[in-house]
C-alpha cells in the first residue's frame, strides 16, 4: 500500500507540476505559485483577503451543518399499518412494525390485555411480498396455527385468514384494505422529502476552495501540492458519488454531506501537521467509502447479514490475537501493527464488527444463547483492549456494549451488575498498567506540573486558546510541534488553526448524526437497524468526547481519535464505514442505499 501511494504521488506531482501555462492549460502548480507570489508581494492584502476568508469560512460552516440537521431532522416517515390482528372478541390491532412482540406486557408492540396471554407471548414478523411469520415465545399455554402446535425454536409462515389461538384466545391476521394501502401512499407522498443536495454540495465545494487558499497564503512553500490535490480529489469523490447515487433516484444525503464536510477539516489538519499526508487519508477515504456502499448493499438481506456475523465474529477474534502478538507500542499502548511501511490499528476495524455483532433482530432479543454469545464477545474484545493497554478503546467497547445491551433487553438491573463488574476489571487494568494509573493521577492536576505530566494538556488549551475564535490560520499553529497534535490532541489543533466556532462547528456535526439515528427509532423496519444505528452513534459520540475532555483535561488522556478529524488512515476507514449503519436505519423514501428501490411500497 506504501509503494502504491508514493506511485500515485510521483505521477500526480508529474501531471499537475509540468503544466505549461503559455499553452492554455492552468495546473495546481500554476495557481499554487501564483498565489505564492501575490502574498509575497502583497502582504497586507494577504493578510486582509485571509481575515475575510475567515468569516466567509465560518459562515459556509454554518450554512452546511444547519442545512444538513434542518434536511436530517425536519424529514419523517409516516408510521404505517401493515395489516390487523383480529381478536375473538372483535376488537381489531393495528400492525404498525415489520417486527411485532405480542402479549400482556405493556410494552408489547401488540397489547392483549388477556389473563391467559403471556407477557411475550409471540412474534409477528413481517417479510418480503406481505408475507406473515409467527414464532412462539416459549409461552405458558403455547400457540397454536390451523390446529398445529407451534415449537417454540421455530418460526412459521402464516396465511391471512389462518386461525392463530395463543392460550385460548383466537386470533386471526388480515392485511390491509385498498383503500387503506391508497391512503397510506397518499400520506407517504405528503411526506416532507430531503432537501436536494446541490446547494450543500456547491457550499461544500467552496468551502474546499477556501481551505485550498488559506493553506497556500498561511503555509507558503511549506504547503504541498499533493495536499492540495487531495483535497481537489476529494471535491470530485464527492460529485461523482452524489451525483452516480443521485442518477439512481437516491434522496437523502445528508449524512455523506456531513462526512464530507468533516473530511474535509482533516485533510487540512493532515496538510498543516505533516505536510504530503492527505494523499494517505484520501486512499483511506476512497477504501471506507467503497466499504460503507458494500455494507449497506449486504444489509438489505438481514438472514444473509445474520448469516454472516459468526465469520465477523472469528475475524474480529483473530485480528485482536493478531494485534497481541504482534502490536507495536505507541504512547504506552500496543495497538498499531506494522506491516512493511504501513501501520494499521486493528481495534477500529473491529468496531465494525462490534456493532454487527451486538445488533439484533426482535426474534434473536429473546434468544438466551444469541445474548450470551454477544457478552462472551465484549468480554473478549475488552479483555484484548486491556492486555494491549488501550485503556480509550476498551471504554468505547465497554460503553457500546452497555447502550446495546439496554436496547436488547430493556433491563437497568443488569446493566448496574455490568458496571459494577467493569469498575472490578478497571481496578485490575490500572494496578498492572501503570502508565494508564499515572494518566488518572495528573487528572485535573495538568497545571501542577506543565513540563511533564501535564505537558500536551497544557499546551492544547494555550495554544487552542490562543487561536480565538477565528484561529490563526493553517500551518500558523504552534501546537502542530506536539506529540499526537493532529490526532488525540486534534480539536485544540483545530481550535488554534481554524478557529472555535469551526471546532464547535465539528462536535455538533456528530451530535447531529447521534439525534438521527435516534429519531430514526420510531420507524425502523427491523431492531437490527435501530441497534445498529444506535451502536455507531454511541461510539462516535462517546469517542469524541473521550477526545476533547482528554484534551482539554476534563477526562484523562485516552488516546482516542475524534471521528472523521483525526489524522490516521484506518480510524477513516472506520468512521465512514460505520455511516452504513446510519443508512440503514434511515426509512426515508429512497433514502438509504441499504432499501433496495422499492422495498418500502412492497
Amino acid at each position: 500500500m506504501e509503494e502504491i501511494i508514493k506511485k500515485f504521488t510521483i505521477a500526480c506531482r508529474v501531471l499537475f507540476a509540468a503544466g505549461d501555462n503559455s499553452n492554455g492549460v492552468i495546473t495546481i502548480s500554476v495557481i499554487f505559485d501564483k498565489l505564492l507570489t501575490f502574498a509575497s508581494e502583497n502582504p497586507m492584502i494577504a493578510k486582509m483577503t485571509t481575515t475575510w476568508f475567515r468569516w466567509a469560512f465560518v459562515a459556509l460552516a454554518v450554512y452546511i451543518l444547519l442545512s444538513a440537521i434542518m434536511s436530517l431532522l425536519s424529514t419523517r416517515t409516516t408510521p404505517e399499518v401493515w395489516g390487523y390482528l383480529y381478536v375473538q372478541d372483535g376488537v381489531s390491532h393495528p400492525i404498525t412494525h415489520w417486527e411485532n412482540v405480542i402479549g400482556r406486557s405493556n410494552s408489547a408492540d401488540i397489547n392483549l390485555e388477556l389473563k391467559t396471554i403471556s407477557k411475550n407471548q409471540a412474534i409477528l414478523n413481517r417479510r418480503s411480498g406481505g408475507r406473515w411469520m409467527i414464532k412462539d415465545l416459549e409461552s405458558k399455554n403455547g400457540t397454536i396455527v390451523n390446529g398445529t402446535r407451534l415449537i417454540p425454536s421455530k418460526r412459521y409462515l402464516i396465511n391471512p385468514g389462518d386461525e392463530i389461538n395463543m392460550s385460548g384466545v383466537k386470533c386471526t391476521v388480515a392485511p390491509v384494505s385498498l383503500e387503506e394501502s391508497r391512503n397510506n401512499n397518499e400520506l407517504r407522498s405528503m411526506d416532507k422529502e430531503p432537501i436536494a443536495p446541490w446547494k450543500i454540495m456547491v457550499a461544500i465545494t467552496i468551502f474546499q476552495v477556501m481551505t485550498l487558499i488559506q493553506l497556500v497564503i498561511g503555509m507558503g512553500k511549506d504547503c504541498s501540492v499533493t495536499d492540495l490535490l487531495a483535497i481537489v480529489l476529494l471535491c470530485v469523490i464527492m460529485w461523482t458519488y452524489i451525483s452516480v447515487f443521485k442518477g439512481m433516484g437516491r434522496k437523502g444525503f445528508e449524512v455523506e454531506l456531513i462526512a464530507f464536510f468533516m473530511s474535509t477539516m482533516d485533510f487540512a489538519i493532515a496538510a498543516s501537521s505533516a505536510p504530503g499526508s492527505a494523499l494517505k487519508q484520501l486512499v483511506a477515504l476512497v477504501v471506507g467509502l467503497g466499504l460503507m456502499i458494500f455494507m449497506c448493499i449486504y444489509l438489505r438481506d438481514l438472514d444473509r447479514t445474520k448469516s454472516l456475523r459468526p465469520k465477523i465474529a472469528g475475524l474480529s477474534v483473530a485480528l485482536l490475537l493478531f494485534n497481541l502478538v504482534f502490536g507495536t507500542v505507541q504512547y504506552g499502548a500496543a495497538n498499531w501493527v506494522r506491516i512493511g511501511g504501513f501501520t494499521i490499528q486493528p481495534s477500529e476495524i473491529v468496531k465494525i464488527a462490534f456493532i454487527c455483532i451486538g445488533a439484533a433482530t426482535l426474534e434473536e432479543l429473546f434468544q438466551r444463547k444469541n445474548t450470551i454469545m454477544y457478552a462472551l464477545f465484549s468480554l473478549f474484545c475488552l479483555g484484548c483492549l486491556a492486555l494491549m493497554g488501550d485503556f480509550g478503546t476498551a471504554l468505547i467497547f465497554f460503553v457500546t456494549f452497555l447502550v446495546v445491551s439496554f436496547l436488547r433487553s430493556g433491563d437497568f438491573s443488569k446493566l448496574i451488575l455490568t458496571v459494577a463488574g467493569a469498575g472490578i476489571m478497571g481496578l485490575m487494568v490500572l494496578r498492572f498498567k501503570p502508565y494508564i494509573l499515572d494518566r488518572f493521577a495528573i487528572w485535573g492536576k495538568v497545571w501542577t506540573d506543565p513540563a511533564d505530566a501535564g505537558f500536551q494538556q497544557t499546551r492544547t488549551m494555550s495554544f487552542g486558546a490562543g487561536g480565538g475564535l477565528l484561529g490563526l490560520g493553517a500551518g500558523n499553529g504552534s501546537l502542530k510541534n506536539i506529540p499526537a497534535s493532529d490526532t488525540d490532541l486534534v480539536f485544540g489543533f483545530v481550535m488554534e488553526e481554524w478557529g472555535f466556532i469551526i471546532a464547535v462547528l465539528l462536535v455538533l456535526c456528530i451530535i447531529t448524526l447521534c439525534l438521527f439515528a435516534v429519531n430514526s427509532i420510531v420507524a425502523g423496519r427491523s431492531t437490527f437497524y435501530t441497534i445498529g444505528a444506535c451502536g455507531a452513534a454511541t461510539m462516535f459520540l462517546f469517542q469524541t468526547i473521550l477526545n476533547i475532555f482528554g484534551a482539554v483535561d476534563l477526562f484523562p488522556l485516552t488516546g482516542v481519535t475524534f471521528p472523521f478529524v483525526s489524522v490516521g488512515g484506518t480510524s477513516m476507514i472506520a468512521s465512514w464505514a460505520m455511516l452504513a449503519y446510519f443508512k440503514a436505519a434511515d426509512m426515508r423514501k429512497d433514502a438509504s442505499l441499504a432499501i433496495a428501490s422499492g422495498d418500502k411500497e412492497d
